[in-house]
């Protein structure tokens, strides 16, 4: 019986290797991309709680400005929550777009 010389072991190791990570199997996930879920997390709820503040701050001083009653800040707190929501969206297409790549 013949004995595989050990530069063909090694090769045979590394083309397994190889295999094992183009193979598409999950790797374990460390703390750094646990806590770069954390932040991407954060930041969605973020930009849709600032966008309604935003919207809505604006809405209030305009009322006061024009002295309605509350008419542009039910109408501009719907334009920041819309506007937050567009923005947490745009954030996470760009994340996943990121990913895919």
């Amino acid at each position: 019986m013949q004995k595989i010389p050990e530069d063909i072991q090694a090769l045979e190791k590394k083309i397994a290797a190889i295999k094992k990570k183009t193979s598409g199997e999950p790797e374990t996930e460390n703390k750094h991309t646990q806590f770069s879920h954390l932040a991407m997390g954060l930041r969605l709820g973020v930009e849709l709680a600032s966008g309604t503040i935003v919207g809505a701050a604006i809405g209030y001083m305009l009322d006061e400005m024009f002295d309605f009653q509350f008419v542009l800040l039910l109408i501009f707190t719907i334009f920041g929550g819309c506007a937050g929501m567009l923005n947490a969206y745009r954030y996470a297409k760009s994340v996943n777009d990121i990913g895919e790549k």
